[in-house]
């Protein structure tokens, strides 16, 4: 009978696909302490006859993430397997690259692609590029929803989350090397731009690199009446596709929706609206969080990424969602004449008659998009406002006021 394979354990910053190597080497205690404490950190598992990395995990327990790189034996990181914490491990991507031969750079974008991107509820989706054929193939799949779903690795357990089957060895001679920029992060979904100034008049944003000055302007939209307080924002041409609400609610009632402008200080009349806040209460916001919609999670979320709302009308507007299919005709009746008017910084009330209910709509920023709505929350945790986020602002830099005299 063969001696089962041992691999050596690594804890480090990670690993640098430029040196080709293990930067930041991490004691084991120092590995262990920043686990306790969510902070990031990588281990490598190494051969120990030739130091030959086998693979890299990536670990950020207070972001609920977890990676693992896989090397073929060229060193070229060949396989990608993306893990979030919810409750327990959920698989949540995987990559694969299938290079040409041994010569081929790592990634290369000849070789044949595959990417399975899973939800918790077993539905996912493939993606393959197939480079002989110069095509690619994205399909809907289903997989079983217990193969997505392990137990959360202790620290040092690290066989199964790297798909590896040896005894893993904690090389005990490591010690802490001088701290470097770790050479990976975990993924940060989109944030918000400094929405308590984007609300406030008079201030100034430079756009493009600070290329275009805007100046901010706050205006009343009117009163949105929720007749349920299930709130929903969305393009007003789509209120009959029944598009689900926010999770989060408030009373029913009539609520104040106020309008960030931006005008151009080189071209006065060209405005537009940069985000769009429905007022629930005056009490300060404290924190900030993505609005979800049943079945949404925004652990899920990669880089960059949000769940929002869909716009091909250049319009959006704050509705209550039980409201959505009786306004739908009755907006759809004026809709041409309103979107004339909602051009620029202006904004439409559309009430329904007989359940009293009303919308208010404006201009959606650029136009058409995809765009993520905010949920400010007072220090008791209650709901302060809903803000639409037009994303006019997204990077924009907060430039000083003029001088007056």
């Amino acid at each position: 009978m063969s001696a089962r394979a041992s691999l050596d354990v690594i804890y480090c910053e990670g690993w640098s696909p430029e040196d080709r190597a293990i930067v930041g080497r991490l004691s084991a205690a120092t590995a262990r302490e920043r686990d306790r404490g969510g902070q990031q950190y990588a281990f490598c598992l190494v051969r120990p006859e030739d130091d030959t990395v086998v693979a890299v995990g990536e670990i950020a327990r207070g972001r609920g993430f977890a990676r693992c790189w896989h090397f073929d034996e060229q060193g070229r990181r060949h396989r990608a397997v993306e893990y979030r914490e919810l409750g327990r491990l959920f698989r949540a991507q995987v990559e694969q690259w299938h290079y040409d031969g041994p010569t081929s750079p790592e990634f290369d974008e000849r070789a044949d692609y595959e990417r399975l991107s899973h939800e918790p509820d077993g539905t996912a989706t493939r993606t393959v590029r197939a480079q002989q054929a110069r095509s690619k193939m994205v399909r809907p799949v289903r997989v079983p929803v217990e193969e997505l779903f392990s137990d959360v690795p202790g620290f040092g357990d690290w066989a199964a989350l790297a798909g590896v089957d040896a005894d893993l060895v904690e090389r005990p001679d490591v010690v802490d090397e001088e701290p470097v920029e770790p050479p990976w992060r975990p993924p940060v979904p989109l944030r918000p731009t400094a929405l308590d100034r984007v609300f406030r008049s008079g201030e100034r944003w430079g756009l493009r690199g600070a290329e275009e000055v805007v100046v901010t302007e706050v205006r009343d939209a009117g009163t949105v009446r929720l007749i349920s307080g299930r709130v929903l924002a969305t393009d007003p041409g789509l209120l009959s596709d029944g598009e689900a609400a926010f999770t989060d609610t408030v009373p029913p009632g009539d609520y104040r929706v106020e309008l960030a402008v931006v005008r151009f200080v080189d071209d006065p009349e060209h405005e537009r609206v940069a985000a769009a806040k429905l007022v629930v209460s005056a009490e300060p916001v404290v924190s900030w969080h993505l609005a979800l919609r049943p079945g949404q999670d925004d652990r899920l979320l990669g880089d960059g990424e949000f769940y929002g709302f869909g716009v091909d009308s250049g319009t959006a507007c704050f509705v209550d969602a039980d409201a959505a299919e009786a306004l739908d005709p009755i907006f759809d009746r004026s809709f041409e004449e309103i979107a004339e008017r909602l051009i620029g910084g202006a904004s439409e009330r559309v009430a329904d008659p007989v359940s009293g209910a009303a919308l208010v709509a404006f201009g959606s920023g650029w136009g058409d998009g995809s765009y993520p709505t905010w949920v400010g929350r007072a220090a008791d945790g209650s709901v302060a406002c809903f803000v639409v986020d037009l994303l006019v602002l997204h990077r924009a830099t907060p430039q000083p006021a003029v001088p007056v005299g």
